[in-house]
């Protein structure tokens, strides 16, 4: 079993978090160290909470519930119940629709005869909504969209499947399905920049529990209804500054009880309330495991703030 201090200190000093800050992360990385050695010996259950505070990450689809979640396990010094970043936070109703996004892009495909997508798909998209939205983005059916449709199926199989194994059958098959069909896409769309977006399997974007899953999935198809990358759907660029100010009304409140300001933070309204309400009494425990997530979640705030002040700049 790992050592919990090698797992968050590992975590800090990632390029996700604050590596990308330069000389920063060594400082942040000292000052979590002092408030870990304040907070003596943890127990096996605010180990399985530092865990949980290491898995979630800005770009979580459930990031307002899962801080709430996780100062209530602060507080209370035991795991939250709530499944906690990464797939792990997906939800039966979102996987549902993801699931209606990938039997509607099967359904649009050609067959010969009638295939047992439509039947599943009612399941998943009983109003037929998210089947008629990709149709509309799609437009006519062409060979070139087929493989490209093709493409993104394949995506959505590798997420629905959970991850496959690094050696398993089932990435020995979509390695050569993914070859064959992106050779052929090359053969007619050379200097396409759609099947970018599915390197690495969209390098993290296009898995369930990113919250701009289901927009990059609109991206891609009406890039591939239009002909031409994002000729439908444009860059915006500020999305950034929006997910930092929502983090910034959650960081704000733990920061201000971690430095013992309990009460100003009560000023800042329901939320603030809520999380104070949850970490409860400080004690030097919960003040290690708060300061903590605020750290990993305020160094990912900082970055998108910095990429959304680059994109408006570019623009």
């Amino acid at each position: 079993m790992a050592d919990p201090n090698d797992v968050w200190e590992r975590e800090v000093l990632a390029r996700h978090r604050w590596g990308r800050h330069g000389d920063v992360a060594e400082e942040e990385l000292a000052r979590l160290r002092k408030l870990r050695e304040a907070a003596g010996p943890l127990d096996g259950k605010c180990e399985a909470v530092i865990e949980q505070i290491v898995a979630l990450e800005i770009c979580n689809w459930n990031l307002e519930e899962s801080v709430l979640a996780l100062c209530g396990a602060i507080g209370a010094k035991e795991p939250a119940e709530l499944g906690m970043g990464h797939l792990a936070s997906v939800t039966d109703e979102r996987w549902k629709k993801v699931w209606a996004y990938y039997l509607a892009l099967r359904n649009w495909l050609p067959a010969e005869g009638k295939s047992g997508y439509g039947a599943l798909l009612r399941a998943c998209d009983p109003g037929g909504e998210i089947e008629g939205h990709i149709r509309s983005l799609l437009g006519p059916r062409d060979e070139l969209k087929e493989l490209y449709v093709e493409r993104l199926c394949l995506c959505l199989e590798f997420w629905l499947g959970g991850f496959f194994p690094a050696e398993s059958g089932q990435m020995t098959a979509l390695g050569a399905a993914v070859a064959a069909l992106e050779a052929k896409i090359k053969e007619r769309d050379a200097g396409g920049e759609i099947l970018d977006a599915f390197a690495l399997g969209g390098d993290g974007k296009l898995q369930p529990c990113h919250h701009k899953m289901f927009r990059r999935y609109d991206i891609i198809i009406s890039s591939v209804g239009a002909g031409k990358w994002r000729a439908a759907m444009p860059r915006r660029g500020t999305g950034g500054f929006e997910r930092a100010a929502l983090l910034e009304e959650y960081l704000g409140p733990i920061e201000r009880w971690v430095d013992g300001a309990a009460a100003e933070g009560a000023a800042g309204g329901d939320v603030a309330e809520r999380i104070q309400n949850s970490l409860a009494e400080r004690d030097d425990v919960k003040i290690f495991l708060a300061a903590l997530l605020a750290s990993l979640l305020r160094a990912q705030q900082l970055f998108a703030t910095k990429l959304a002040q680059s994109r408006v700049k570019e623009a």
